[in-house]
This record gives structure tokens, C-alpha cells and sequence, in this order.
């Protein structure tokens, strides 16, 4: 029997092998590290003094901020008087906890966005060093951290996806330390910090849930190959998964219990604000009229969201925002490199917590209903860049000791590549001519196409023109001391030092706008002007239909009813009737998030009921309309009002 100063003793013996095993670490620290982590932060202090410099919130990322600010005063998560059913509470929590050290402004929120993104490149290398080389994983992190699409996030918004980085980086982190050490003391030292870990990624993140089913179906696969194995693992990760699924559990419960009543209070539409798995069977989020989505809506939106995150890749890489053709080596090509380094990653272990994480949080976003915004991918495109690194890798291994099984499989694909290249090159089929990257990509399949035949037909004799090749360079270059490997990776980071020039030039240019006060990034929205207008023309106790929400309640401080994207015209009319609407603010945009937009919406309730709206005020880019008499309302135009 233990007694109490032999458990003192072990403890004290744990923590000391703890720091003992984080010393050792810091004392392995190269030169490289301490150089990635300088530019790192060398980045991340250009985009901390480089934020939006609005006074207020301009877009509806304003909910975090008002939810943290109820939760302190109220001790109440949601807005308007309504408990938020979609995001989980822990980004407001931070925000809150901000609040409380009395820094609650907009610039300061959008600094801990920085500190937080931060951190998250810095877990991110942690990571990534430890699964391929130290250049590689440098050079992932770096690209990702100096690209437009990245700065003009964490500079303008506030989202929970960089707090979600952070957590969910260092999860992994853990996790593959946890997977290695075997003293008891420190194993439930590292499930407690890897507990905390999977359980803050839960509550910023829904998409947190791909560390749950990541668990299973890590050990699931592991009893498949080793039973012995297999309980070993469910001893280390049972906890762990137990107290995920309470908690998630937990808040899914009052999620859905919500939802479903501020749904049914409101409007009989589809979707939004419903369950994310309500809005899962909508054929578009965003636009609900277009009603379920049916079994082939499925493969198309698959295949769609596919691209969406190739091409954001891509343009995260190469720090270009262009429309990229479906065809192209940078989609299709990278969506393969992906695939096929994930793979590799698999066999012959069959994954690790890492790999089916991947494969969890991809899933949800390739089947999601909604446009694929940066804020989703970002998180996991560490990841993605290092399969695609292994996707490389794995090809070249192949190319070398498995040429004749490479060339089969490619041929094939390379072909049907290059002739949908063609196809769209010229347009045909109602395909859309992208320039210079249609040319270019049906060269690289055919020629890839031509390089695989070759492979099917010579087998590893395939090699000896290369080898050739290589002989003759090294003899060019043999004064120069350079291989080919040195001269592959000198072009290598010649490119990447390009790259991450062009990045701090885009950089420069948007962090200028956002100092700018008179800027068009710092100038006030539509919404938020109504919002304000409301405020001071309106009586404490209206009530306001509007689109945005958040923006409009953040300025108006009066209760909003949501605008459904809905062009019916007795279901706007009832819903206006029974909750009481004062005041509808229709807005006129470039860019509708839902659709259709309000302005389409409007005019046929307007034409159905003539004599219910009497505009108040109108604005360049929105108008106010008073609801005239609400409990005597004149019948619809019954010739507009049915469809």
C-alpha cells in the first residue's frame, strides 16, 4: 500500500522529469527554430501595430464582442435578447475575459486575433518540424503567415478560427507526446493538458467534434491490426474522448433546444437558425429557397467545396487572389498532392490522431452548404501543406522503386486531365477560358501523361536518361560544389524568398488601408449607418427587420427581427404581423451573403401589400420603411401575392 509521502515522492519525481523533458527540448533548439520563430513574431508585430483602426465594428463578427460584453453584465451568452445557437461561447469567453481587464475596444480585439494567430504558426512549425524537414515546415508557416489572404483576415475580423489554430495545433502537439511517453505520472499530465486543449477547440470551434471522431476511429483501425495495441490506446485516450463527448454533448443539447424554438418563433424557413445538421440538408445555405438538397446535390457540393479549398490554398501559396480554372495544376494538381499524401501518411500504420483529424474536419467542410470562407480553412492548412509536401514525396519514391504501378494509375488520369484542359481551353461546353493556366495545364498533363507511358513501358529503366542527366550536371557544376539536391533546394528557397517578398508587399499595401481612417476598409457600412439612423429616429421599444442582425442591433440598441431570405410575401407579412415589426430596413449590396437579396425580397411584399409601408428615410444604399397600422393591415394583392 502506497503511503502519502511515497505519492508525494512520485509526484515530485513526475515534474521533475516534466521540466527535465522540456529543458532537454529547448536545449536541441537549432539556430533554424530560433530563426523561424523570429519572423514568426517579426510578422505577427507587423500585423499587431497594422489592424483595421475602425472605432467600431463594422460586420457582424460585432456578435463576439456584444455576446462577451452580455456575458459579463448578464451572465448571458447571445445578443438582442437571444441566446446564440450556432457559435460556442469560447471565443466571447476570451473577449470577456478582455473586457474584464478593462481593453474591450475593437483595435484591442483584433490584437489578441494577431497574438493568438501567433501562437498559432508558432505550434503550427512546432508540429510540422517534427514530421518533415525543418526547411519545409519553415517554409509552410512562412507563407501562410506573410500571405494577403491571411493579413486581411486577422487585421479586419474577429472569428474564432485563430484562438482555434492555436488549440488545435498544440492538441496535436501533445497528442504525439502523449502517444510516446510511458511513465504514468506523465502520461495523465499530458491527457489533462490535452483534455484542456480538445476541449477549448470544442467550444470555438464546432468542427472541434473531428477530434472526437478522430479518437474512435484511430483506435478502431489500430484494434484492427493489433488487439494488444489497440487497448493501449483506449487506455491513454478514454478519458480524453469521455469528457469531450459531455461537453460537447451538453452544449449540442441546448444548441439544438434553442435553435428550434428561435426558429419556430420567428419564420418557417429552412435551415439558419436551425441545427447545423437541419442546415447540412439544404441544397444551398445561403439561399434556402432553393429548397433540400437531393442525393446527386451531394457529389456536386462535395466536388465543389473540394475546389474551393484547393483553390484558397493555392492562392494562400502563391500570394495571388485569382480565379483559378477547376483544370488547373494549382487545384487538381494540389488536391492530388493532398490525397495522395495523406495516404502515404496512413500506411501502413493506419493513422495517427493527426491523420484522421484531417479527415474529420475536411468532411465537414466538404459536405458543408454554405460558401467556403478563408476563416474554416485556415486552420487546418498547415496540414494540408504538409500533405502535399508527402503527396510530392510519396510520387518520387514511386517514380523510383515503383514506376510501372505509377505510370498505370497516372496515365489514365493524366489523360482525362489533359482533354478537359483542352476542353476548356477552347471553351467548350460552356467552360470558361482562364488564359495562360489552361495552356500551361494541359501541357503539364500531357506531358505528365507521356512520362507515364514511358514508366509503364521501361519499368525502373526509365531512370537511366535521368541518371545520365544527372551525371552530366554534376560534372557542369562540379567546380560549384553543386548537386542537383543543393541546386533543387537553393531554387527552392529562392522561390519561397520571392514569394514571402510579394506577401510583404500585399501586406504593406493593406496594412496602409487599414491605418488610413479615411480609407474605404475603415468606412462605415450600410447596415451600420441604418443601425445608427434607427437609434436616434425611433423610440426605445421598436422592433427592426433587417438582414445583418448583428450589426444592426450593435448600433440601433433596439430589437431586431431577422430579414428571412424568403420572397414570399404572406410568409414576410405574417411574420411581420406577429412579432410586432415597427421598422424594415432593406439594403441594397454588391455582395448578399444570403439570397435572395433584401431588395428582391422587398419589392414583392410591397407590391403585394401596398398600404402597409410608408418609407421614412431612404439612403443611398439602403431604406428605412415604417409599418403602417399593424393590427389593421388591408388583405394582399392576391395576383402577387400567390405564386
Amino acid at each position: 500500500m502506497n503511503t502519502i509521502p511515497d505519492i508525494k515522492e512520485r509526484v515530485r519525481t513526475a515534474q521533475t522529469d516534466f521540466w527535465a523533458q522540456l529543458a532537454e527540448a529547448s536545449s536541441t533548439m537549432r539556430w533554424m527554430d530560433i530563426l523561424v520563430f523570429a519572423l514568426i513574431l517579426g510578422f505577427g508585430a507587423w500585423q499587431f501595430f497594422s489592424v483595421e483602426r475602425a472605432t467600431d465594428f463594422l460586420q457582424d463578427d460585432v456578435a463576439f464582442a456584444d455576446s462577451a460584453r452580455s456575458m459579463l453584465q448578464h451572465g448571458f451568452y447571445g445578443i438582442n435578447g437571444y441566446p446564440e445557437t450556432n457559435m460556442p461561447p469560447g471565443l466571447s469567453a476570451i473577449l470577456a475575459l478582455v473586457c474584464f481587464a478593462g481593453a474591450g475596444s475593437h483595435v484591442v480585439f483584433l490584437r489578441v486575433m494577431v497574438v493568438f494567430a501567433v501562437l498559432g504558426f508558432m505550434a503550427s512549425y512546432e508540429l510540422l518540424r517534427r514530421q518533415a524537414p525543418r526547411a519545409v515546415a519553415a517554409a509552410i508557416c512562412l507563407l501562410l503567415i506573410s500571405s494577403r489572404v491571411h493579413f486581411g483576415l486577422v487585421t479586419q475580423m474577429v472569428w474564432p478560427c485563430y484562438p482555434y489554430l492555436f488549440t488545435a495545433m498544440s492538441a496535436l502537439l501533445v497528442a504525439r507526446k502523449l502517444d510516446k511517453v510511458t511513465h504514468l505520472t506523465s502520461r495523465l499530465v499530458w491527457g489533462a493538458l490535452l483534455t484542456a486543449l480538445i476541449l477549448a477547440s470544442l467550444m470555438l470551434a464546432s468542427a472541434g467534434i473531428a477530434f472526437l471522431g478522430a479518437i474512435v476511429a484511430s483506435i478502431g483501425v489500430l484494434f484492427l491490426r493489433d488487439r494488444r495495441l489497440g487497448f493501449a490506446r483506449v487506455k491513454t485516450y478514454l478519458a480524453v474522448f469521455l469528457i469531450g463527448v459531455a461537453v460537447q454533448g451538453v452544449w449540442m443539447h441546448q444548441h439544438v433546444e434553442a435553435s428550434a424554438g428561435i426558429a419556430a418563433q420567428e419564420w418557417p424557413v429552412p435551415g439558419f437558425p436551425h441545427s447545423y445538421v437541419a442546415q447540412l440538408k439544404l441544397k444551398d445555405g445561403r439561399d434556402p429557397e432553393l429548397g433540400i438538397a437531393t442525393l446527386r446535390d451531394i457529389p456536386v457540393r462535395i466536388l465543389k467545396n473540394a475546389y474551393e479549398h484547393a483553390n484558397l490554398l493555392s492562392q494562400l501559396l502563391l500570394q495571388r487572389w485569382i480565379y483559378l480554372a477547376w483544370m488547373s495544376i494549382a487545384t487538381i494538381g494540389m488536391l492530388l498532392l493532398i490525397a495522395l499524401g495523406w495516404c502515404y501518411s496512413m500506411w501502413p500504420s493506419g493513422g495517427r490522431l493527426q491523420e484522421w483529424y484531417f479527415a474529420g474536419y475536411e468532411s465537414i467542410y466538404l459536405l458543408w452548404p454554405w460558401e467556403l470562407e478563408p476563416r474554416f480553412f485556415l486552420p487546418i492548412a498547415p496540414l494540408a501543406c504538409l500533405y502535399a509536401w508527402r503527396g510530392g514525396k510519396a510520387i518520387v519514391l514511386l517514380a523510383k522503386y515503383k514506376p510501372r504501378v505509377l505510370g498505370l494509375v497516372w496515365v489514365p488520369v493524366a489523360m482525362i486531365l489533359a482533354v478537359n484542359s483542352w476542353l476548356w481551353m477552347h471553351g467548350i461546353g460552356h467552360l470558361p477560358h482562364e488564359g495562360l493556366q489552361d495552356e500551361t495545364s494541359f501541357a503539364v498533363w500531357l506531358l505528365s501523361a507521356i512520362v507515364a507511358a514511358w514508366m509503364v513501358w521501361a519499368d525502373t529503366a526509365w531512370l537511366a536518361p535521368s541518371t545520365s542527366f544527372l551525371r552530366w550536371f554534376s560534372g557542369l557544376t562540379g567546380t560549384l560544389k553543386l548537386t542537383p539536391q543543393r541546386f533543387l533546394q537553393l531554387l527552392g528557397m529562392l522561390v519561397v524568398a520571392w514569394l514571402l517578398a510579394k506577401g510583404v508587399e500585399t501586406q504593406i499595401k493593406v496594412g496602409r488601408e487599414n491605418i488610413d481612417l479615411n480609407s474605404a476598409t475603415n468606412r462605415s457600412t450600410p447596415d451600420a449607418e441604418a443601425g445608427a439612423w434607427i437609434r436616434s429616429h425611433t423610440a426605445t421599444n421598436a422592433i427592426v427587420m433587417a438582414r445583418h442582425v448583428p450589426t444592426v442591433y450593435h448600433y440601433s440598441q433596439r430589437n431586431v427581427i431577422w430579414f428571412p431570405p424568403s420572397s414570399n410575401p404572406q410568409l414576410l407579412m405574417e411574420g411581420i404581423l406577429r412579432q410586432k415589426v415597427n421598422f424594415v430596413l432593406v439594403v441594397r449590396r454588391e455582395n448578399n451573403y444570403y439570397l435572395p437579396p433584401e431588395d428582391e425580397c422587398f419589392a414583392p411584399l410591397l407590391t403585394a401589400y401596398p398600404g402597409a409601408f410608408r418609407s421614412v428615410y431612404q439612403a443611398p444604399d439602403f431604406n428605412v420603411y415604417h409599418v403602417v397600422a399593424n393590427g389593421s393591415i388591408p388583405g394582399p394583392n392576391i395576383a402577387v401575392a400567390v405564386r
